[in-house]
């Protein structure tokens, strides 16, 4: 008669060596060490140095990941672009209109700029732009023209929260790919806040006035969440309303300072190596993959990379 090991297979394999290639959650009985294995433990997380930009910047928008980031605009009234592949950036075509403050997010292949400061009265502008991965192209214009403001979620499907437009404002608003449109406010006027998450599900955080304020969308309306235990603005974001990071900013002094929110709460993490403020993020990275781009410490071209391993590590069984 088969045995119950012969009918369902042994649950954890039984292997001579680690797998090439485990998945996350994968567990194995390595023969020759002894061990059970499993794979996804995490470490603690830190900052390292990452690729240098070609232009120096403080106050561009930034999006994409940490291996496929964007960076474009910046102090100066640039229009440069350039694109990270996690080692080295390249220059791409130039945005239609040059500007820095910019509110950005999306993806490397697929980026959103709206708003921010061309010269001139400090009103901001509302000029809107695409990116495809090779070129910028209109997008509609914001209803409301600012600089400061923050933007989240991706280029067809994204929020553009708060803002300065001769004084710092509540308005957001909803694109759709092509128009932009007026919804629930924040509850608090904020410029130069961070943010993270999509159009259903996003979260603003911090902001001048200085400010350790979180708020959460729904795609409605704004809650409160948990304060950030260091308040500041012009920092960097990136993540989930449940999984976000803040890092940099000013308070008014730059900071190095890193945060991590759970959805509930904010918890401090590993600073960056060098205290930054007006840094640029790739706003699709996670809390164990995220990318700070240039800023003004004084103004720089640096990057750094905060990374949590992940590998295989032994369990303990009594």
């Amino acid at each position: 008669m088969a045995g119950y090991n012969e009918i369902r297979g042994l649950r954890v394999k039984y292997l001579s060596d680690d797998p090439a290639n485990p998945e996350n959650g994968q567990v194995w009985y390595n023969s020759t060490t002894g061990n059970l294995r499993v794979q996804g433990i995490e470490g603690t997380g830190s900052w390292a140095s990452g690729g240098t930009l070609g232009t120096a910047r403080y106050q561009g928008g930034g999006a994409g990941t940490q291996t496929a980031g964007l960076i474009f605009g910046g102090n100066g009234f640039t229009a440069n672009t350039e694109e990270y592949d996690g080692t080295s950036f390249s220059e791409q075509n130039d945005m239609a209109t040059a500007r820095r403050a910019i509110g950005g997010c999306g993806l490397q292949t697929a980026a959103l700029a709206a708003g921010g400061y061309a010269g001139g009265p400090l009103a901001g502008v509302a000029n809107t732009e695409e990116y495809d991965g090779t070129s910028w192209g209109p997008g509609g214009n914001l209803n409301t023209a600012r600089l400061g403001l923050t933007a989240f979620g991706i280029q067809t499907v994204a929020v553009a929260a708060g803002g300065y437009s001769t004084a710092e404002v509540t308005n957001v608003e909803e694109y759709n790919g092509s128009t932009w449109t007026a919804v629930t406010a924040l509850p608090t006027a904020r410029s130069g806040l961070g943010s993270a998450g999509i159009q259903t599900a996003g979260l603003t955080f911090g902001g001048s006035p200085y400010t350790n304020e979180t708020k959460e969308y729904d795609g409605t309306n704004w809650t409160t969440g948990g304060n950030l235990n260091t308040a500041r603005s012009n920092g960097g974001g990136c993540g989930i309303q449940t999984a976000a990071l803040f890092f940099g900013g000013s308070t008014p002094t730059q900071v190095a300072n890193a945060e991590e929110y759970n959805g509930t709460s904010w918890s401090n993490i590993a600073s960056l190596g060098t205290a930054i403020t007006n840094n640029s993020s790739a706003t699709a990275g996670t809390t164990s993959a995220a990318l700070s781009m240039a800023g003004s410490s004084p103004v720089t071209a640096a990057t750094e990379e905060f990374t949590v391993p992940v590998g295989a590590a032994n369990l303990s069984v009594s």
